[in-house]
């Protein structure tokens, strides 16, 4: 049931006090605030989301996942619950619910052209090289326990083959060390996805070496992170970083082929979330 004009006026109140306090840092006293505001006006998301960052900073992340989720439930689009409830997953370790969260919040900041958007990307950065780390050490366990018994194997092969002639004892010796070089060729090409490299250079920024989340184009068709060359053009000059020649923040649009390639190359080399982490 919506609240009444009177319980929104009073909760209006609480949550200025709220706001006042978090400016201050004082974490627990805004979280008392929202709290009562919350007890006025229990169907404004708002105020659900300005706990949870309370919570948040105060590192309490089952209140903060608690929170979010009433917060969603009242309001499924909202940017910040999803942001603060895919945080919460990964800090709990659900990581997959988490990248789904976080994802949702990254798209509607992306929308609202809201500045957080940054700070979600490393958080989702963060998710996807956890869940890397996780899924690659899964796989090397059992690649390593695979070739232990592949092994295991051609050793019994040649160890039937010691009762034969001495000719024969020698072919056999040949094509076990054959086949034990070739076992060992592919477990290195099988490991090789999850080596971790350099990011390939075409998919990171000259100015903050780091692989893409925002690109812009600029008139000399150079590509840049937006936030930097952002900051380039308003602490250094109107130009390019580059090239030098004369632009403004104007001039600079998205490059969404360049981002999309991006995503991509971080989708098959998952590794590479950890370079903006």
């Amino acid at each position: 049931m919506p609240s009444s004009a009177n319980s929104r006026a009073i909760a209006e109140k609480m949550k200025a006090e709220g706001n006042a306090a978090y400016q201050k840092q004082k974490w627990g006293a805004a979280a008392e605030r929202y709290t009562e505001a919350i007890t006025m006006a229990p169907d404004w998301a708002v105020l659900l989301v300005n706990r949870a960052m309370c919570q948040k900073h105060r590192e309490r992340w089952d209140d903060v996942e608690s929170d979010s989720r009433r917060a969603l439930t009242l309001d499924p689009r909202s940017m910040k619950g999803n942001y603060l409830l895919g945080q919460a997953l990964r800090e709990k370790g659900s990581l997959a619910e988490g990248i789904r969260h976080l994802v949702k919040a990254l798209e509607l900041a992306r929308e609202q052209g809201d500045s957080i958007k940054d700070q979600i990307w490393r958080e989702l950065a963060k998710a996807r090289y956890s869940m890397w780390q996780m899924e690659s050490k899964a796989r090397h366990m059992e690649q390593s326990s695979l070739l232990e018994r592949l092994q295991q194997l051609l050793h019994q092969s040649l160890q039937s083959n010691l009762a034969q002639t001495a000719e024969e004892q020698q072919r056999a010796q040949a094509q076990h060390d054959h086949d034990m070089a070739a076992l060992q060729r592919m477990a290195v090409r099988a490991g090789a996805p999850d080596r971790e490299l350099e990011p390939d250079n075409a998919f990171t920024c000259r100015l903050t070496m780091e692989v893409f989340r925002e690109p812009v184009i600029t008139p000399s068709g150079l590509s840049y992170e937006q936030s930097a060359l952002q900051e380039h053009l308003s602490k250094v000059g109107n130009f390019d970083p580059v090239t030098r020649k004369h632009m403004t923040s104007k001039d600079a649009v998205q490059n969404l082929q360049l981002r999309a390639a991006t995503e991509h190359y971080l989708e098959e080399h998952p590794w590479a979330w950890a370079d903006v982490c």
